[in-house]
């Protein structure tokens, strides 16, 4: 605990040293236009309001070259009024035939073949928090909450409802934008400042290029916003949306053959407390579309990380994101005692039905930022009680037991920005259930950033404390991860030390696959930001690390990595890593009995990544890897992935993917008898995923989405057991355990058609089908496998969705 204190103060002394220097970039300034008549969003820019605006031109360029003008002039102008801003941009182009319009889903314009062009705005100005509004030459809307750490990749899955249309021309393109001010958070002042930067991506020769200049070798480019000046005295309108909806299901469940239809219907709300603060809450919520979760076979003692799909939970929370503690799955998961039916079932009962979830009765956030700079989030949602029913097969007598009882869950969080692009955070998560032990769990955490004048040095990191209580026991744990050194420039360093205590857990409403650990790593990069040769930028970077338990103090793991990123000037990207590990592991957590470990030999990964021009109609992505452990029996790994991509048309994009994971020799856990004999055995496994992914536009508003998913995994074992010794080594045994082989199949279909019939309306038709399926039995032949899983029980669900969006204002507007 010493230690941990220690570094407190380290972090706080290194903050406020880092903020003696406030510095400041030299910033570019455009003042906005207040009109009277909005133009009208066309892509034209045929108004006359925009030919009394300012203008915003001279463009540098950021990739490939960093230290000379753009290649062809860009113009921005900017309107506003009482209820949007209006950005208006010409993009000049000698050959207006060459810009590239692959059309696409909403928000992957990123990933499109497309000419594009954003605003990265930022009504705060304090370096670390903004939206990100781009519109692709082909007229797609990607919007982005880039808010929270200075995070220029962001949360794409935040929607705003906003306006915009593009034009071609034998001058190049133009686009127009309507933003509300209901899209936006802002400080409540009579005279408005706002960091703002226009960017622009030439396709065919991936040129990026931004107003203000922003440099790559620090690589934040919130960190170097220009100044938008002029908006004064605006008075937006209430702003409060209703998302009503309305969805019908066909269902059938299992091996049974009767369908079922269910309607359901709920509403999501969205109101403008103030400027600054937003409140979202969702009624009788609906999940039904969201994407199926990519499940794998899990041997491993640790749990499975699966994606946050339902966009309640992925939009807008970046706030709740601070310091890694919130993980929103947690929010209608298994409950909490699932199996504790299957353990309490007398000896004539049978468990006839055991929810797999909880079911979510509403959940409500508010967040936003003073004009201080103070952010402020609230996170609230509420589970029913879960029961499972069990039978007594003789009597028919049915009894519930409870899996848990209702529950609710809480986020509180207050970040603080400070001067450089520094910010402060404490964050809680609390999970509290109405139960006869009165089960509770809190965890408070800070999470920090400090940056000198330059942006060249920081120290940045997190720390957290664990609270369980309940009438059995109460059970207190701590974390801390703190990383300093020099994170600009073409020489980078870090020193990074992570301590998580054996009685930290956060996985009451966060994420920790284990505790128990002490980490210490350095790093050092050498960096190539400019062309030069065939490479268009470079980075060479080596590691070594240094992992201990924290209790009791021991020695489990050190390994020395080196790591290359390297882009050519054909647009092939390639990332190669190697990693040695001379004085082999000591696996703690695989032998499932605290204090006991597995010790393995001497071995090494090797790894690599790559992807050609996305610029071609066809282009390949994929890696290889191979590992091993240099013992006298052979352990080894291998496993590579082939994903082609064919660019069909504008309209249809194809997707195949097929990865391969081979494990030779692999010895892991199998059981564990008489409390403390712990065995292992030796098996081979083979993994295969084949995926499909395809998209159809048939127009910006309408669009076809299609994804197939087959995953497989054999583990066969070799008949050779071990006995666990307790230094970590293995006995080999004589008798047979006789572990059942696993054939595992994973296969899911998600089909869906969207319409945007109105701006932030929609209907969606959607199809599902899922099959999980585990035997023994062991085929080596895929189509064999295929038609077996298929053959499977199988969940299979048509549906559509109808969303309405009602603005206030405007059906206001309309009555009056």
């Amino acid at each position: 605990m010493k230690g941990f204190l220690f570094h407190l103060i380290f972090l706080v002394f290194s903050g406020f040293i880092s903020l003696v220097a406030s510095g400041q970039n030299d910033r570019r300034v455009l003042q906005a236009l207040r009109t009277k008549d909005p133009p009208v969003i066309n892509g034209m820019l045929d108004d006359p309001e925009w030919e009394h605006a300012p203008v915003a031109t001279g463009f540098h360029q950021y990739e490939p070259h960093n230290d000379r003008p753009a290649s062809f002039e860009t113009h921005v102008r900017v309107l506003y009024d009482d209820n949007a801003i209006y950005i208006g941009a010409r993009m000049m182009d000698p050959e207006p035939d060459k810009i590239l319009t692959e059309l696409g889903l909403r928000d992957s314009g990123n990933n499109l073949n497309t000419d594009l062009f954003w605003i990265d705005i930022n009504p705060f100005d304090d370096g670390i928090n903004g939206f990100r509004f781009q519109v692709s030459a082909s007229g797609v809307q990607t919007d982005i909450n880039i808010s929270g750490a200075g995070n220029s990749r962001g949360d794409v899955n935040w929607d705003a409802v906003w306006l915009s249309d593009v034009s071609i021309d034998e001058e190049g393109w133009s686009v127009e934008m309507k933003i509300p001010y209901a899209a936006l958070r802002f400080p409540r002042n009579d005279v408005q400042s706002w960091g703002i930067n226009f960017w622009r991506e030439i396709r065919r020769t991936r040129e990026q290029s931004s107003w203000n200049f922003v440099n790559r070798r620090i690589g934040d480019p919130l960190a170097f916003l220009g100044r938008l000046n002029g908006i004064e005295g605006i008075t937006p309108p209430v702003r409060l949306a209703l998302f009503p909806y309305v969805s019908s299901y066909l269902e059938k469940n299992g091996g049974g053959d009767q369908w079922a239809n269910t309607f359901v219907g709920g509403m999501d709300l969205k109101y403008g407390i103030s400027n600054s603060f937003t409140m979202d809450m969702t009624l009788i919520p609906d999940f039904g579309q969201v994407q199926s979760d990519a499940r794998v076979l899990n041997l491993t003692p640790y749990e499975v990380k699966y994606d946050e799909n339902r966009q309640f939970f992925t939009e807008g929370t970046e706030l709740f994101g601070k310091a890694d503690i919130f993980y929103s799955r947690r929010i209608g998961s298994t409950p909490r005692n699932y199996s504790l039916p299957y353990f309490e079932q007398g000896p004539n009962e049978v468990v006839k039905e055991n929810p797999l979830e909880t079911r979510l009765i509403n959940a409500t956030k508010i967040s936003g930022r003073t004009s201080g700079g103070l952010g402020l989030g609230f996170f609230n949602a509420m589970t029913a009680p879960s029961n499972a029913i069990v039978r007594d097969s003789i009597t028919g007598l049915e009894r519930n037991i409870t899996t848990q009882a209702f529950t609710n869950y809480n986020v509180l969080v207050a970040d603080r920005s400070l001067a450089n692009n520094s910010f402060l955070s404490i964050i809680n998560t609390n999970v509290s259930e109405l139960t006869r032990d009165g089960f509770a769990a809190n965890v408070t955490a800070t999470e920090f950033r400090f940056m000198d004048a330059s942006n060249m040095f920081r120290v940045s990191g997190n720390a957290a404390f664990s609270q369980q209580y309940s009438s059995v026991n109460d059970v207190t744990g701590y974390k801390y991860d703190i990383t300093a050194g020099k994170v600009g420039g073409t020489w980078q360093y870090t020193y990074n030390r992570l301590v998580l205590s054996n009685t930290y857990d956060p996985n009451d409403l966060g994420f920790l696959s284990f505790n128990n650990l002490v980490m210490n790593k350095v790093s050092f990069s050498h960096n190539v930001f400019d062309p030069f040769w065939r490479f268009w930028n470079l980075r060479n970077e080596i590691s070594v690390n240094y992992n201990r338990l924290h209790t009791p103090d021991t020695f489990s793991g050190f390994n020395v990595q080196y790591n290359l990123r390297a882009m050519f000037d054909t647009r092939f990207f390639v990332i190669m890593r190697t990693d040695y590990r001379p004085l082999g592991n000591r696996d703690y957590f695989e032998t499932r009995v605290p204090g006991r470990f597995y010790e393995t030999d001497a071995a090494y990964d090797l790894f690599a990544l790559y992807s050609t021009d996305y610029r071609k109609r066809v282009y390949l992505d994929g890696d290889v890897k191979y590992s091993r452990i240099l013992s006298e029996d052979l352990q080894e790994e291998f496993g590579f992935e082939l994903r082609p991509t064919f660019r069909a048309s504008d309209r249809l994009n194809m997707t195949y993917g097929f990865r391969y994971l081979g494990k030779n020799g692999d010895i892991g856990f199998v059981g564990i008898r008489n409390s403390n004999n712990i065995y292992f055995g030796r098996r081979n496994m083979d993994t295969f995923t084949n995926t499909i992914r395809a998209s159809y536009i048939f127009t910006n508003d309408l669009s076809l989405k299609f994804d197939l998913r087959h995953y497989w995994s054999l583990v066969e074992y070799t008949g050779e057991y071990y006995h666990l010794r307790d230094d970590g080594r293995l006995d080999h045994l004589a008798d047979d355990l006789g572990v059942n082989n696993i054939n595992y199949n994973a296969f899911t279909i998600d089909m869906l058609l969207t319409w945007h019939f109105a701006p932030g309306s929609q209907m969606t038709f959607a199809w599902k089908n899922n099959i999980d399926s585990n035997i023994a039995r062991i085929t080596r032949s895929y189509t064999e496998n295929l038609r077996n899983t298929i053959e499977q029980p199988q969940i299979n669900s048509f549906s559509i969705r109808l969303l309405y969006y009602l603005d206030y204002q405007r059906v206001r507007n309309i009555i009056s």
